[in-house]
């Protein structure tokens, strides 16, 4: 069945449920006729082993420390919860390393890696994050943006091939939103963490998206 002859059916089911007021059979119809689309992880992380998620803000600091946490273990979270990863490196572990060695923002990902007894990093570059469009106002408009790329234990970087500097996923937005409150800061930390935390997870583990949507990948 063509997919153009699969809207046209869906449509005509859907147009003869809402005259009989069968919502739950649209929803049955849709769904049997344009099943969800399987989106492949772009690249599978060993199986055994220990997985760092490692971001790094070297190049544009971010004043709002805290995204760091909530990001890392938002990942984290979503790799074992997807049986992704066997076990992962706690970003208390990160933040502990960080705090003692003075020379940490001058050693490489591998050499972290080795140091948490890591076999593979998800290497996560904070290119882009923002909270409010113009500091000192109430209106919040929070953006995160990130570069990707998985680093091996020798240093090498294993994914994605064609583009060493890593994947860019689409940039993690909030809606205008005005709060005079300086705590809403925040909720949109949050709601960033947890949008570029699932897109940057779906990319090492199959999930589906509703047909017609791009997916993981992007």
């Amino acid at each position: 069945m063509t997919h153009r002859r699969q809207i046209i059916l869906v449509a005509a089911f859907a147009l003869a449920c809402m005259t009989a007021g069968g919502c739950t059979m649209i929803a049955w119809t849709v769904n049997a006729l344009m099943p969800p689309e399987k989106i492949d992880a772009v690249y599978e992380l060993p199986e055994t082993g220990k997985i760092l998620v490692l971001l790094d803000d070297r190049g544009k600091p971010v004043r709002y420390e805290k995204i760091k946490r909530l990001l890392t273990e938002k990942i984290n979270r979503l790799l074992l919860e997807n049986n992704v990863a066997e076990k992962v490196v706690s970003y208390d572990d990160v933040f502990r390393l960080g705090s003692t060695r003075q020379d940490f923002h001058n050693m490489g990902v591998s050499d972290i890696a080795r140091k948490l007894g890591a076999t593979q990093t998800i290497y996560v570059y904070l290119d882009e994050f923002s909270l409010k469009e113009a500091p000192g106002t109430n209106l919040w408009e929070g953006k995160l943006g990130t570069l990707v790329r998985v680093v091996s234990d020798e240093g090498k970087t294993v994914w994605p091939d064609e583009r060493p500097v890593g994947h860019r996923p689409p940039i993690a937005k909030t809606p205008q939103t005005v709060n005079a409150s300086p705590t809403y800061g925040e909720t949109v930390a949050i709601e960033l963490a947890n949008n570029m935390a699932d897109k940057i997870a779906k990319l090492f583990y199959v999930h589906y998206v509703p047909r017609g949507h791009t997916g993981g990948k992007n």
